[in-house]
């Protein structure tokens, strides 16, 4: 007999032997279960009014100006973990120019939503402080606000005369301006009960993205980790009284003359990003998606990169990963691996997903040369990307390639024992960096002229940013 007719034959003698006695018993025992039922029904009611009309810990929004940094100070927890509402105390010595100070206190008067943290962590986001800073879209200034922004909102706030986005006091005036604008139509949309969500993530999203994206996407239903307001809150506690700074430095230093490109410029500070002046001047022949912004955006995705120990530590990390990445990439010239043959050799047919975007797809790109499908699939879980299904966003979204580049620095071993992120800030010096990217094919008398030109770059960039590169045993591998 077949399978099928056996199963059939089996359901028939099972239904023939269900016989009065059993039905009686089934229709008994689920009479019997009503009462347990509308107990539920009624708990579950009861339940959805208490929540209703006591409102949820984890969406309500009442800020409480007298409030500081602590666990549900503003009484929300999701704006808690967020970084807070940027209402606390303003750590004045978390702003690197003193000569700023007043003028983010004054600026944020504009509207009851801004206030100086708020303003100083955006403009950290925005320039980290560089007044001369020329980005995409003509966008300049502390704030980078697009030249139409600031034709609206910009004036002479400081009385030279005109009014420039390249006038630090110009620029902070015109971004507090332009941010209670925002602050106005957000808060119409939430009294339309168009959209959801807090002020001032909305406002940030708003600044972000535009009033007519928040409006279009019903504001902020969900959490976005990786989103500008979340990114910005996270710079919070570095402007906040009781909030947790970073850096080493002592708050009241100037920064050191021999970092400086200009006047007022710091080349790292607090350990942090280079300048975008110093940033063109490393790589004079970068192609320009290499973006400034799109290495700073990815720095913030993995805040303890070059934030790890102390000053000395920190440089050498920056200038250790800029060195592998100018030998990866020529200089930042190359954003493809350049032996297109040996673009069909990176698919490990092996893994159970395959290589859905094509046996070619997974060849280098990007600042550390990302390849391997296997790299390719375990990046992208990590930042949230189908990296596996579109390997190309890597050489068409800058934020993307640096980040698949820190990922790697910051997250795997490769070829060695330690990521390079723990190489370098640890005991095993440059030379432990060089062993995690290339292992054998260049550490150990595999390639020496490769391990000299690595470490040519370290000590180039490590001049730059006035740190000594570390004992001469700890630099090749």
């Amino acid at each position: 007999m077949s399978k099928l007719g056996a199963a059939r034959a089996a359901h028939q003698s099972a239904t023939n032997r269900f016989g009065a006695t059993q039905i009686t018993w089934l229709i008994i025992s689920m009479v019997g279960m009503l009462p347990l039922a509308a107990l539920a029904a009624l708990a579950l009611v009861v339940l959805v009014v208490i929540i209703l009309l006591s409102g949820s810990q984890m969406t309500s929004y009442s800020p409480d100006p007298e409030s500081t940094l602590g666990p549900g100070a503003d009484g929300s927890v999701l704006t808690e973990l967020a970084g807070g509402d940027g209402r606390g105390g303003f750590r004045e010595a978390g702003v690197p120019e003193k000569d700023l100070v007043a003028p983010i206190r004054a600026a944020a008067g504009e509207c009851d939503l801004l206030t100086p943290v708020i303003l100083a962590a955006q403009i950290e986001y925005a320039s980290d402080f560089d007044a001369d800073k020329e980005g995409q879209e003509g966008r300049k200034g502390l704030s980078q606000l697009t030249p139409d922004v600031f034709e609206r909102y910009g004036e002479d706030d400081d009385d030279s005369g005109e009014a420039s986005a390249l006038d630090p006091e110009d620029s902070i005036h015109a971004h507090a301006r332009w941010f209670c604008h925002l602050a106005e139509e957000t808060q119409r949309l939430l009294d339309d009960e168009t959209v959801v969500g807090d002020h001032l993530t909305l406002t940030l999203m708003a600044w972000d993205q535009g009033v007519e994206a928040v409006k279009e996407q019903g504001g902020m239903p969900v959490i976005l980790l990786d989103s500008y307001p979340l990114r910005v809150r996270g710079l919070f506690a570095r402007y906040t009284v009781g909030g947790t700074d970073t850096s080493t430095a002592s708050p009241s230093a100037e920064p050191s003359p021999s970092l400086s490109t200009g006047s007022n410029k710091r080349v790292v500070p607090d350990g942090g990003p280079l300048t975008a002046s110093t940033f063109d001047a490393l790589f004079p022949g970068r192609d320009s998606f290499y973006t400034y912004a799109g290495l700073t955006d990815a720095m913030a995705t993995f805040p303890a990169f070059a934030a790890t120990g102390d000053e000395r530590t920190r440089r050498r990390e920056l200038a250790a990963f800029l060195a592998n990445v100018d030998h990866e990439t020529g200089g930042l010239a190359h954003v493809d691996e350049i032996d297109q043959a040996a673009w069909g050799t990176y698919c490990d047919g092996g893994q159970p997903y395959g290589c859905p975007a094509g046996r070619t797809a997974y060849h280098g790109r990007g600042p550390l040369q990302l390849s391997w499908n296997y790299n390719y699939r375990a990046a992208g879980d990590a930042l949230g990307l189908d990296l596996l299904g579109n390997p190309d966003l890597v050489a068409t979204d800058p934020s993307v390639a640096w980040r698949t580049a820190l990922w790697f620095w910051m997250t795997q071993p490769g070829a060695g024992t330690t990521t390079p992120h723990t190489a370098i800030t640890g005991s095993g010096g440059f030379g432990g960096t060089i062993r995690s990217i290339n292992g054998a094919l260049e550490c150990g008398g595999g390639n020496g002229g490769l391990v000299g030109k690595r470490v040519d770059a370290y000590r180039r960039i490590t001049a730059v940013l006035d740190v000594d590169p570390g004992e001469e045993g700890t630099l090749t591998c």
